[in-house]
């Protein structure tokens, strides 16, 4: 596992260098606070790690190409040609599988890492933290389209926080990023 965590790891971070996509700090962020509910709720590390890195690992290019509703399954295409490669168990290979094509939300998730992956992608705009990176990474846009955006997907991404944990420790920041999205609006 340690050598597919290193080969995703460098797609994940290459692609950023390549896209400006996803920020870097928002994957640090995700890995940083899927690591700590793997920890907390008993989950596969590894597995939670694996999706984190490989979710949006497509992203930049599908926003370039003009297909962002592709990114899932350009990026769980790119994780295909990796997963091949791998000398992992099927049954985690197939978890990892999950862990991507689930990132934005499930009726009913596959696993636990699933389901914290697709939580800890959250944090990217539902917390403080992640909004804060957003705003300062995203300057080029102009400051209404950033607005927008950060409005849109602060919606977004609070609709799909499914784990109590998470619930506990986004609502207030949720309710600090509404309240500052409204004076910013006005």
């Amino acid at each position: 596992m340690k050598n597919f965590l290193t080969q995703a790891e460098k797609l994940a971070y290459d692609e950023v260098e390549k896209t400006g996509m996803p920020l870097k700090q928002h994957i640090d962020l995700a890995c940083e606070i899927s690591k700590r509910l793997a920890k907390e709720l008993g989950a596969d590390a590894d597995i939670v790690k694996a999706g984190t890195l490989l979710m949006d690992c497509l992203i930049g290019q599908a926003i370039q190409e003009g297909k962002l509703e592709k990114h899932i399954e350009m990026s769980l295409a790119k994780a295909n040609e990796l997963l091949k490669k791998s000398k992992l168990s099927d049954k985690q290979k197939e978890n990892i599988r999950h862990c991507i094509t689930e990132h934005h939300g499930s009726d009913k998730f596959y696993s636990l890492e699933s389901e914290i992956c697709c939580n800890a992608d959250c944090y990217r705009f539902t917390s403080i933290k992640g909004f804060s990176y957003a705003m300062r990474y995203l300057r080029e846009m102009s400051f209404d389209d950033l607005v927008n955006l950060l409005e849109k997907k602060v919606n977004e991404k609070w609709g799909l926080v499914s784990l109590d944990v998470c619930k506990h420790e986004l609502s207030g920041q949720h309710e600090i990023l509404e309240k500052m999205l409204g004076e910013l609006k006005s």
